[in-house]
């Protein structure tokens, strides 16, 4: 039976109030990043990932948990490594935000990522372009371009090898056990970007095209999933981001939803890792 995944209800925060403020945020990352470094300093500014794709549902994004992945091409890869430089640039965004939304539902996490020694990573995949906001500079299909479908489908294996690691894995239980109450959420940020790619990298692998696995939400992965015989993935990926939204929606204070969440996250890093032995072995 498919999973019954929960609609956006008055259960929850309104989405188009969530939608504005994460839109305020990418506004307040890119102004402060070209008023405080200069347009000459960027070959492209590009925004992505599950806060700028359509959202179906409450599984689409989590607030706080979900980022907004901001990727920058720099002239001089080293640029950033100033740390005065960096906190004002972090403070201008902040500052920026506030300006625009003086009192949030949530405060919008941006994910800033220099990917100038990744671009010729064949483990660093692009992204299909249709999920990429070009924010300034080259097209980024200039300047990450698909030029290899089944190195991305390679990479995708190594991802999910290399994000559930055994040792990893052994090392969840000990590193967790002392992050009681509000620390749980720390717990869900060494998790969410290793589960975030697991249902697209795992739809990679059964076959499903570049664009078919990567372009979509996650209402729709799950529903994939399900479809290729993954149920028990699609309910620990689908079970993650609605045990974080409810310990979101409790003001972090619900703490047995942080720690299911936690129990389901680690599951799908399990299961992923061993679709990609599978397929190794294969």
């Amino acid at each position: 039976m498919p999973l019954s995944l929960p609609h956006w209800s008055d259960r929850y925060p309104s989405r188009a109030q969530l939608r504005r403020e994460v839109d305020a945020m990418l506004e307040a990352v890119l102004e402060a990043l070209l008023g405080q470094l200069g347009e000459e300093a960027f070959v492209g500014i590009y925004a992505k990932g599950s806060a700028l794709k359509p959202w179906d549902g409450p599984l689409d994004y989590v607030p706080e948990l979900s980022d907004i992945d901001v990727q920058l091409v720099l002239r001089d890869p080293e640029l950033l490594n100033d740390i005065e430089l960096a906190l004002g640039i972090q403070a201008e965004m902040e500052r920026r935000f506030f300006q625009r939304v003086p009192q949030p539902l949530h405060l919008p996490r941006p994910q800033i990522m220099v990917i100038n020694p990744y671009l010729s990573d064949p483990r660093f995949s692009p992204s299909p372009a249709a999920v990429v906001q070009q924010l300034f500079g080259k097209p980024y299909t200039e300047v990450h371009p698909l030029t290899n479908r089944e190195a991305v489908r390679e990479a995708d294996r190594w991802g999910l090898l290399e994000h559930a690691k055994p040792e990893d894995l052994k090392a969840f239980p000990l590193n967790f056990i002392d992050m009681p109450g509000k620390y749980l959420f720390h717990c869900l940020r060494q998790l969410t970007w290793r589960v975030g790619p697991t249902a697209s990298r795992v739809l990679s692998l059964l076959g499903r095209s570049f664009e078919e696995a990567w372009e979509h939400n996650r209402t729709h992965l799950v529903g994939q999933l399900e479809a290729a015989g993954q149920e028990q993935l699609a309910a620990d990926y689908a079970g993650f981001y609605l045990c974080a939204w409810d310990f979101f929606r409790s003001g972090y204070t619900d703490s047995d939803s942080a720690r299911q969440a936690i129990v389901h996250g680690v599951r799908a890093l399990e299961t992923g890792r061993q679709v990609a032995q599978e397929g190794c072995a294969g």
